[in-house]
């Protein structure tokens, strides 16, 4: 194990020592760090396979293992003047602000401005004191428009940022962050960037799990690679970035130099024929809430091609999706499949959907049994699982997966639907760069079946593995 032990301060703001953990259920160690020092100030990236522990190490920094994640501990972790394993998870929470894999996760109100309001409240900050840092943050990150309104009404994009302001509302020494620019479009990634540095800049501990590593170069001092529940290297930033793309996906990590996507112009334009029988909509008006996003003469979504929804985040791609898929319904609106009007139901029955906050979807005990509810026919559920690395998860709890597993799962069991119509929204959410391509392999697959298929993405690697043509939403 090639691990580094830099010289730190007597005494590191994070110390672990021979650390161990593996949740119930689960046949494996999920998590194994033998020594590692991190000093206050310094910002590191976990890196690694999805899957690999990076959640389970920052699980175990804001308290939620165990005291919400059960399993075994063994070992010592410490952070802030806290023991892990000591102390619930509340006592973390004056240490140590969490953005969480799935914001949505993390919310408790209905209104924007009393969610970024209420860490501060529950650590019983003087009411003037939080005013004044709402104003301060609404100035800086101009966020006078996002106030007054619903969390429910936010994109996915928009939540991970609210997640992020929430937690830099906290102002505590420590702030970790799992997968925040999972769903962004490349604006917000840069806007993520740049909070980042500025909370660098004031001495701020960030560690950050992540699978996008382009956005990072400029402010990471170190990477931890974690595989198969081990952290094998702690790499400094030069030895990182020293490594050759090759090297970095034999580790299974993502680019750090991305495809100018959209690389065709071809893509964008009629250059590909619609096929018969595609499916199409009409008349169709976008809202979420009382908030009009766009208005859709028409589009088409070819059968046998991959259509990508491209566009900023809060443009309407989900809101569109959740229309395609007979989620929502607009009467005025008139949508056909195989030259044949379709209902809501109708086409709630005949489509697919991974959608882009996957837990929604979980229901069942087991991976095992989550994979074949609803299945009717025999299926090689074993042959699926290994497709997707899912084989030895069969026994776990779904809710104990990381993000990545859990975005697996659910494209996994819809694979199984035999429908017509398939719409993945943000598919490679949380995906490392094997399990990306793998991805981008079974939509090639659905492709090939005829099927229709939808993709929504802002994952430049993905679309250009996968996209035939581009349909934009701009604000």
């Amino acid at each position: 194990m090639d691990v580094r032990h830099d010289v730190l301060d007597d005494q590191p703001l994070i110390a672990a020592d021979s650390l161990a953990f593996s949740y119930d259920n689960s046949r494996a160690e999920s998590l194994q760090i033998g020594d590692l020092q991190i000093a206050a100030g310094e910002f590191l990236v976990l890196c690694g396979p999805s899957g690999s522990g990076k959640s389970s190490f920052l699980r175990l920094l804001n308290g939620l293992i165990p005291d919400y994640y059960h399993g075994q501990l063994r070992g010592q972790l410490r952070v802030d003047s806290l023991e892990a394993g000591q102390k619930p998870a509340e006592e973390f929470s004056s240490s140590v602000a969490s953005v969480f894999q799935n914001p949505a996760s993390q919310f408790f109100h209905k209104i924007v401005k009393h969610e970024l309001v209420l860490p501060c409240e529950n650590q019983g900050k003087p009411a003037k004191q939080i005013l004044q840092q709402l104003e301060q943050l609404t100035a800086e990150f101009s966020l006078s428009g996002y106030l007054e309104r619903e969390m429910l009404s936010l994109s996915g994009g928009e939540k991970q940022r609210m997640a992020l302001l929430t937690a830099m509302m906290q102002d505590t020494p420590i702030l970790v962050l799992d997968e925040p620019t999972a769903n962004l479009d490349r604006g917000g990634i840069e806007q993520v960037a740049s909070h980042l540095a500025d909370l660098k800049a004031k001495g701020k501990t960030i560690i950050v799990a992540e699978h996008r590593l382009d956005y990072l170069q400029d402010l990471a001092d170190r990477y931890l690679y974690f595989d198969q529940g081990r952290l094998l290297t702690d790499y400094g930033r030069e030895d990182f970035l020293a490594l050759s793309d090759q090297e970095r996906h034999e580790r299974s990590l993502r680019s750090l130099h991305l495809p100018a996507y959209p690389a065709a112009a071809e893509k964008t334009g009629p250059a590909l024929p619609f096929p018969e029988e595609s499916l199409s909509v009409k008349n169709l008006r976008l809202k979420a809430g009382n908030q009009d996003l766009a208005s859709i003469e028409e589009a088409v979504f070819g059968r046998g091609q991959i259509t990508a929804l491209v566009g900023p985040n809060g443009a309407g791609k989900s809101t569109l999706a959740a229309y395609l898929a007979g989620l929502l319904d607009d009467k005025e609106a008139v949508f056909s499949f195989k030259g044949q009007a379709l209902s809501a139901l109708q086409r709630l029955q005949q489509t697919a959907l991974v959608m882009q906050e996957v837990r929604l979807q979980l229901f069942a005990d087991s991976v095992e049994k989550e994979l074949l509810l609803g299945v009717k026919e025999a299926v090689d559920a074993d042959a699926l699982l290994a497709r997707l690395d899912l084989q030895d998860l069969k026994d776990r709890h779904p809710m104990t997966l990381s993000g990545g597993e859990q975005q697996r799962l659910v494209i996994a069991s819809q694979l199984l639907s035999q429908k017509d119509i398939f719409i993945f929204d943000e598919p490679s959410s949380g995906l490392d760069y094997l399990q990306m391509q793998h991805v981008a392999g079974l939509l090639q697959e659905l492709k090939k079946q005829g099927k229709v298929v939808v993709l929504i993405s802002h994952d430049e690697e993905l679309l250009e593995l996968t996209a035939d043509r581009l349909f934009h939403l701009g604000k």
